[in-house]
Parts: C-alpha cells; sequence; structure tokens
C-alpha cells in the first residue's frame, strides 16, 4: 500500500468535482461523482441532474474501493477481482460495512507522490467514466499514478 499524503480536504474534493462535471456536461454526459480521501471516508460527491438511478451508490463503491486498495484504478481491480472475487466480498463487509465496486471508473488521487484519496465516476461508458475522473485529478494538480 502507498504511503498517504496528508489526505484531500473537502475545498480541492469540491474542485475535483466541478472539473470533472463540467467535463461530463462538455462531453454529453450525466454522471454521478463522489471523492473519498485516502481512509475512504466520504468527502464529496454529486449526482448530477439526469444521471441514472443507482449510480451514486456505485461511484462512492467504485471510490472505496481504490482507496481500500491504495489507489488502484477500477480497471486494475477488475482484473484483480476475476482473480479472486472472494477477497472483495470479505473487505467490503470486514472493512468497510458497505459495497466496494471494483469498475472501471475510480483512479486513486496521488499529491506529489503519495496517495491522498481516490473518485469515482458512474453514469456513462467505462472509459469515459474514468477520463471523467482523470479530468478532475487533473484540474486539482494531482495525479493519478504515484
Amino acid at each position: 500500500m502507498q504511503a498517504h499524503a496528508q489526505s484531500l480536504e473537502l475545498a480541492r474534493a469540491s474542485q475535483l468535482i466541478a472539473a470533472a462535471m463540467q467535463y461530463a456536461t462538455k462531453n454529453g454526459m450525466a454522471v454521478s461523482i463522489v471523492v473519498v480521501d485516502a481512509g475512504g471516508h466520504f468527502l464529496s460527491g454529486v449526482r448530477m441532474d439526469g444521471a441514472p438511478f443507482g449510480t451514486f451508490d456505485v461511484a462512492r463503491g467504485k471510490a472505496a474501493a481504490t482507496a481500500a486498495t491504495g489507489g488502484a484504478s477500477g480497471a486494475e481491480l477488475v482484473k484483480r477481482y476475476q482473480a479472486n472475487p472472494i477477497v472483495f466480498g470479505q473487505m467490503s463487509s470486514l472493512v468497510y460495512g458497505g459495497p466496494l465496486f471494483p469498475s472501471q471508473g475510480s483512479l486513486g488521487v496521488f499529491v506529489a507522490g503519495k496517495f491522498a484519496g481516490a473518485v469515482g465516476v458512474s453514469g456513462g461508458a467505462s472509459d469515459a467514466d474514468e477520463e471523467t475522473a482523470r479530468r478532475g485529478i487533473s484540474a486539482i494538480g494531482a495525479s493519478e499514478t504515484p
């Protein structure tokens, strides 16, 4: 697991969400976006007008899964889940008490090379969700990798 920088705070999470929403709107998408800190604790989230039912909870599960693994991307988590699905079920019930959703559309947020939080996006195609998350991360001067 990565060493943690100071976790994201609400102000930066809000900036990330605003930039991600701007990208989604520009590309005709209505999505839900959730940001968690390095410990997987909810910081901020939004369900855009027109985002499909359930997308907020899916976005939160995506972000939580990425946080639980120290910043592994959703695409990487899909591979891990396929190799050993029981691990995610156990982590979900024992560690976070909520859903961990290993799916493309979540990315770690790294600041100065250290894991600081995660963002999950749901409502578009998986690759579009991931790009939306990436745009938000870039807008706050952070990176999706250490």
